[in-house]
C-alpha cells in the first residue's frame, strides 16, 4: 500500500457514449497521486476503442476481460489490484469536478477516524441536462445535519442509511483501503444494493465525513443497473438488506418500529405504483419478509395507508435515490 496514493477503479461496460467524459474528468484532477485501473467487462459497443485512447497515459492501466463477470466481480478485481491507501469506484457513466479527489483526500486526512468521505452529487441525464441533486430528496434530519461539511459517527450514519442510501453512488466516495481488510469486499449476493451493503459494513467500524459541495455528477439514464433489474429482485434486496440491518443494529424499540414502518412504506410504493407489478410480486415478497422479519408485516397496512395519504395529498420523491437504490452497483 502506497501512502497518499488514490486508486481509481473504473468498471467499464457498454457506456462508450459517456467514457470520454468520465476519463477526461479523472485525467483533469488537481490531485495527482493517482493510479487509474480501467477494466472493461467484455463491452460490445465502442468502449474498448475509446479506452485504447487512454491506455498509454501516465497513471492509466487498461485491462480487457475475456469473460463477462458483472459489475461486482470487476470492481473487486480492481480492488485486489489496488496499490493505493484510498480507493474510489468511479462509475463509467459519471464524471466529476477537477477538485473532487483533492477535497476528498483532504477531508480524509483531517478525519483519521473516517473510513469513508463522500460529497454531494448533482444528478444529470444522458444529455448532461441538470435534473437536480441528491441532497434535496433526503430526509429532513439528514439535510439539517449535513447542510455544511461535517463528520458523522458510524452509529448516526447507520440510521441515515436505514432511511435511504444517502451516499448517492460510489463515484462520490473515497474509501480507506484498509476498511476492506476488516469488512470484506463488495458482496456478490447483491446486484442492486452491493454498495449500500458495503456502506453499512464500513460504518459499523468507522465514522464518515461529508462534503456539502456537489463535486460528483451522477448520471441517470435507462440502462443503469437499477433500471434494467427486475423489480422483484430490487425489492427483495431492499428487504434483505434493511430488515437484516434492523436486526443487527443497536436500536431502541421505537426506532425498530419506525424503521420497519419505513421499509413497509417502500413496499407500499411498489404495490401502489401505476405499473401494478407490485401485486404480481406480492406472494414472493410476502414470503421473503415473513422469513426475514415477521414483525415487519405488522407495519404493512400502516405503510400502505401512509403511502395512499401522501399520494392523495401531494407527489413525493422516492427516498431511494441511488442507482442501486440509488446506486449503480448493481
Amino acid at each position: 500500500m502506497t501512502p497518499g496514493l488514490v486508486t481509481i477503479v473504473v468498471a467499464s461496460y457498454n457506456h462508450a457514449e459517456f467514457l470520454t467524459q468520465r476519463m477526461d474528468s479523472l485525467m483533469a484532477q488537481t490531485y495527482q497521486d493517482l493510479e487509474i485501473l480501467v477494466i472493461d467487462d467484455c463491452s460490445t459497443d465502442r468502449s474498448i476503442e475509446v479506452l485504447r485512447g487512454y491506455q498509454h497515459r501516465p497513471k492509466v492501466t487498461l485491462l480487457v476481460r475475456e469473460k463477462n463477470g458483472g459489475w461486482v466481480v470487476v470492481s473487486n478485481q480492481g480492488l485486489e489490484m489496488a496499490s493505493g491507501e484510498f480507493v474510489i469506484f468511479a462509475n463509467c457513466d459519471d464524471d466529476c469536478d477537477p477538485r473532487m479527489i483533492r477535497r476528498l483526500v483532504d477531508a480524509m486526512n483531517n478525519n483519521p477516524m473516517a473510513g469513508i468521505v463522500f460529497c454531494r452529487s448533482l444528478l444529470v441525464d444522458e444529455h448532461d441536462n441538470l435534473l437536480g441533486d441528491d441532497f434535496t430528496v433526503r430526509e429532513s434530519s439528514f439535510r439539517a445535519r449535513c447542510a455544511t461539511d461535517t463528520l458523522l459517527s458510524g452509529a448516526e450514519m447507520s440510521r441515515f442509511l436505514l432511511h435511504s442510501c444517502v451516499i448517492p453512488n460510489l463515484s462520490a466516495a473515497l474509501i480507506r483501503k484498509k476498511c476492506f481488510d476488516l469488512v470484506g469486499n463488495l458482496s456478490s449476493s447483491y446486484r442492486v444494493c452491493c454498495d449500500w451493503d458495503l456502506f453499512f459494513r464500513i460504518v459499523a467500524r468507522y465514522d464518515v465525513a461529508y462534503i456539502a459541495e456537489p463535486l460528483n455528477r451522477f448520471r441517470q439514464h435507462q440502462t443503469t443497473i437499477r433500471n434494467v433489474t427486475k423489480e422483484r429482485v430490487v425489492y427483495e434486496e431492499y428487504f434483505r438488506l434493511l430488515l437484516g440491518q434492523i436486526r443487527l443494529l443497536d436500536l431502541t424499540l421505537i426506532e425498530r418500529g419506525r424503521f420497519r414502518l419505513h421499509v413497509m412504506y417502500l413496499w407500499a410504493m411498489h404495490l401502489l405504483a401505476p405499473s401494478r407489478n407490485g401485486w404480481s410480486n406480492f406472494p414472493y415478497h410476502f414470503e421473503r419478509v415473513l422469513d426475514l422479519d415477521p414483525l415487519a408485516l405488522l407495519f404493512l397496512v400502516p405503510g400502505m395507508i401512509l403511502r395512499a395519504v401522501r399520494m392523495l395529498g401531494k407527489s413525493v420523491v422516492s427516498p431511494l435515490v441511488s442507482k442501486g437504490a440509488v446506486s449503480k452497483s448493481r
